[in-house]
C-alpha cells in the first residue's frame, strides 16, 4: 500500500514538472529574406524554456552547397542576441547540418534542416536571424508568428492623406526632365542594406534600359531622380517584398510611403503626382498578388479543342478584364493604363501565341532547348490567325494618353502603326523614335527618319546622334580603343585583322556585352590575373558590339584594362559564328604563332585560362 502511494505521487510529480515545460509552436512563420541565390522557408519554429528551433526547407541547385556560420544569432527587437548551438535533424525527414561546414545539396534540390539556438523568452513575438552583415550572408528579418500582425507607427506628415477623387492621364508631350521619388520605409533597420529599385524602361533618348539602385539611409529614406521624357510608368520595389507600377512625370515629385513586410504588400501611401492612380495601381496589385497569370492563361489553352475557341478565350478574357476595371472606383487614369494593359496582353498572345506558348513550356521544363524549334512550329498552328483577324484596330493603344503606360512601349509597334499615322500621328512618332535608336548601328536610315513629322521627336533623334558624334570624337584620340576604325574590314576578315595587330604575342580574346551580367563577372575575376602577367607577353583584347551602348561602353572600359574594339553587328556575328558561340562572355586563346589554342563560352575558370596562356607564350 505504502509503495503504491509513492509510485503514485511520484508519478503525480513527473506529471506536474512536464506540465510546467511549456513549447510556444509558430506554424508557417512570416519572415523576409535578405538577398540570397537560395530559396528558403521557415516552417516552424518551436521556442522552448531549454533551446529555439528554426525548421527550414531549402530549395537551391542540386549538388551546390550552402553553409551556416557558426556565429549566427537570433537577434530580438531588445537588441539581445542568442547564439546558435548546433544543427542536428529532429527527424527523420531532416537531414544533420554541421555549422561552418559545406553543407552539399541533393539530386532533388531539396533539403530540410533545423537550427538550433539559445532559447529565446517564450514571449517572444518577432526575432531576426543573422548569419552575418557580408555579401551572402542568410539573413531572415521580422521572423514572427503567421497570426501576428506587425503595426506600424505612421509619421505625423502621413497620418492624413487626402487623395483626389479623380485624376487623367495627359496626352503625350516631350517634355525632357527628371522626376524625383523619394520613399521612406517603415520598421527599416540599417543592418538590413536595403536598396530601393527603380527603372524596368527605356527612356524616350537612350538605347539602354534605366534600372537603378539605390541603398536606403540608416533612416529608412531614399530619394531617386529617373530620367524621362514624357509621363509614364516605371517599376518600383525592394527586392524580396514587391514592386509595383508607379506613374512619373518630368519635374514632378512622387512621395511613398512603405513598410518592412513579408506579405508582399509594402506600399501603404503615396503623395504627389498622380498619388490616387498610384495607389489604384498598387491595390489592383494587391488584388491580384496569388494570381499566376500565365499559369492561369496556359491551363486554359489547354483544354481548349481548336483555335476558334483559343481566340475566343482571350478575346473573353481580354473583355472581362476591361469590363472588371471600369466597374472599379479607380481614377480613369488608372482605368486607361489598367486596360492599356489588358489589351497589350490580349494582342501578345494573339499575335505571338507560338512564342508565348513555346517561351512558356521551355521556362517550366516542359520542353528542352533542343525541342523549342520544332515544338514552335507546332504551336503555331494551335492559333494561325486570317488576314481579316490579324487586322485588329486597337481601342486603348492609340489614345493621346496611351504612352503614358508601359503596354504602349512593349506593344509590337507595327500594331499600333496600322491607324496612327492618322489617326494620333504623334504616337506614331514617338514609335518611330524608339525603332530608330534600337536599329542605331552608327548609322542612320535617313529614310525613316524623314517619315517624323513633329518637331520635337527629330529632336530627340537629332540629340542622340550629336552625343554619338562628341562620344566617337573623344574615342578617336584613345590608343587603346578602336571605334569605327575597321568597319570597312569585311566580316569575315575582321578576325585575322585584329590578330595580326599582335604577332609573336599569346592574346587572349574577350567578346562581351555591357548588359551582360557573367561577363562583367568575369571582368572582375580576371583582375587577379591580368595584374599577374603584367609584362608579360600576352595582349588581353575585348570585343563588343551596337547591342552595347556607346556611352555604357565608354565609361566602363576605362576600368576594364587592354585594346578595346567595338565592332559593326556583322563582324561581331562572323567571330561569334567562327567560335561556333551562341552566348557571351566567350573567350579565345592564341598562342605567339597566332595560332587558336583554347576557346571557352560562359563565366571563366580562371585558373584554366592561366594555365592555357602560360603554355601560349611559350
Amino acid at each position: 500500500m505504502k509503495r503504491t502511494i509513492i509510485t503514485s505521487l511520484l508519478a503525480l510529480l513527473c506529471t506536474l514538472g512536464w506540465a510546467g515545460k511549456k513549447t510556444v509552436v509558430w506554424e508557417n512563420p512570416t519572415a523576409l529574406m535578405g538577398a540570397s541565390s537560395a530559396n528558403f522557408k521557415i516552417t516552424k519554429v518551436e521556442l522552448t524554456e531549454e533551446e529555439t528551433v528554426l525548421h527550414i526547407h531549402a530549395v537551391y541547385v542540386p549538388h551546390y552547397w550552402i553553409r551556416f556560420a557558426k556565429e549566427s544569432i537570433l537577434r530580438t527587437d531588445d537588441d539581445k542576441q542568442y547564439a546558435i548551438t548546433h544543427g542536428r535533424k529532429t527527424n527523420e525527414k531532416e537531414t544533420d547540418l554541421l555549422l561552418d561546414s559545406l553543407f552539399w545539396m541533393p539530386e532533388s534540390g531539396e533539403a530540410d534542416i533545423a537550427l538550433h539556438f539559445q532559447p529565446l523568452p517564450l514571449t517572444t513575438k518577432v526575432v531576426d536571424f543573422l548569419e552575418g552583415y557580408d555579401d551572402g550572408a542568410f539573413r531572415f528579418w521580422n521572423i514572427c508568428d503567421s497570426k501576428v500582425k506587425q503595426e506600424f507607427v505612421l509619421p505625423d506628415d502621413w497620418k492624413h492623406v487626402q487623395y483626389a477623387k479623380d485624376e487623367v492621364l495627359p496626352a503625350a508631350k516631350i517634355n525632357e526632365g527628371i522626376a524625383t521619388v523619394k520613399v521612406t520605409l517603415l520598421g527599416y533597420k540599417p543592418e538590413m542594406k536595403f536598396s530601393l529599385s527603380i527603372g524596368n524602361f527605356y527612356p524616350l533618348g537612350e538605347t539602354e534600359r534605366f534600372d537603378k539602385e539605390i541603398a536606403f539611409a540608416d533612416d529608412g529614406t531614399v530619394t531617386a531622380q529617373v530620367p524621362v521624357w514624357l509621363p509614364r510608368t516605371v517599376k518600383i520595389g525592394v527586392e524580396g517584398m514587391a514592386f509595383c507600377d508607379c506613374v512619373l512625370a518630368p519635374g514632378q515629385e512622387t512621395s511613398i510611403l512603405m513598410k518592412v513586410t513579408n506579405d508582399h504588400k509594402p506600399f501603404l501611401a503615396f503623395k504627389g503626382y498622380l498619388a490616387k492612380t498610384n495607389m489604384d495601381l498598387v491595390q489592383e496589385y494587391y488584388k491580384h498578388l496569388s494570381v499566376d497569370s500565365e499559369q492561369e492563361i496556359y491551363d486554359a489553352v489547354n483544354k481548349c479543342e481548336t483555335a476558334q475557341q483559343r481566340l475566343k478565350y482571350f478575346t473573353d478574357r481580354y473583355q472581362q478584364r476591361v469590363k472588371e476595371c471600369k466597374s472599379s472606383k479607380y481614377t480613369t487614369a488608372a482605368k486607361d493604363l489598367l486596360c492599356m494593359d489588358a489589351e497589350e496582353e490580349f494582342v501578345e498572345w494573339t499575335r505571338g501565341f507560338a512564342s508565348m506558348y513555346t517561351a512558356y513550356q521551355l521556362h517550366h521544363g516542359i520542353i528542352k532547348w533542343e525541342q523549342y524549334e520544332e515544338t514552335h512550329q507546332r504551336n503555331e498552328k494551335l492559333l494561325n490567325l486570317t488576314g481579316e483577324q490579324q487586322n485588329y484596330r486597337p481601342e486603348y493603344l492609340n489614345t493621346p494618353q496611351a504612352p503614358c503606360g508601359k503596354a504602349f512601349w512593349l506593344c509590337p509597334p507595327n500594331l499600333i502603326d496600322k491607324d496612327a499615322a492618322t489617326a494620333n500621328p504623334y504616337n506614331n512618332d514617338l514609335q518611330q523614335v524608339r525603332r530608330l535608336l534600337e536599329n542605331y548601328d552608327g548609322t542612320m536610315d535617313e529614310t525613316r527618319l524623314a517619315t517624323l513629322t513633329h518637331a520635337d521627336c527629330k529632336a530627340v533623334i537629332q540629340n542622340y546622334l550629336t552625343k554619338q558624334q562628341r562620344i566617337a570624337q573623344e574615342l578617336a584620340s584613345q590608343e587603346t580603343v578602336f571605334y569605327q576604325k575597321f568597319d570597312e574590314v569585311p566580316a569575315d576578315q575582321i578576325l585575322t585583322t585584329i590578330l595580326n595587330r599582335y604577332k609573336g604575342k599569346a592574346v587572349l580574346i574577350d567578346i562581351w556585352a555591357t548588359w551582360c551580367g557573367p561577363c562583367r563577372a568575369g571582368h572582375k575575376a580576371m583582375d587577379p590575373l591580368k595584374e599577374e602577367l603584367r609584362g608579360e607577353n600576352v595582349q588581353f583584347v575585348y570585343i563588343t558590339s551596337p547591342t552595347s551602348p556607346l556611352s555604357t561602353w565608354q565609361s566602363m572600359i576605362g576600368d576594364i584594362s587592354g585594346d578595346h574594339y567595338y565592332l559593326t553587328k556583322d563582324q561581331y556575328n562572323w567571330i561569334l559564328s567562327h567560335y561556333e558561340s551562341n552566348g557571351i562572355p566567350t573567350y579565345a586563346i592564341y598562342d605567339t604563332q597566332g595560332q587558336q589554342t583554347y576557346k571557352h563560352i560562359g563565366y571563366p575558370n580562371v585558373g584554366e585560362v592561366k594555365r592555357e596562356l602560360e603554355k601560349a607564350m611559350k
